[in-house]
């Protein structure tokens, strides 16, 4: 296998991983930044 591939590999790997923990992890009330869209529109609005 090639060398090139973990340096083409490991930025998007840890770039998915850390966006994925950003996401996941609980926001703070009435926080209103891109995360909190995003976990929003994932988990769905917590007024349904």
């Amino acid at each position: 296998m090639p060398e090139w591939w973990l340096e083409a590999m490991l930025p998007g790997i840890t770039f998915s991983v850390l966006f994925i923990i950003w996401v996941v992890l609980p926001s703070r009330p009435e926080e209103s930044d891109i995360g909190s869209k995003i976990r929003t529109f994932f988990k769905g609005n917590k007024n349904d």
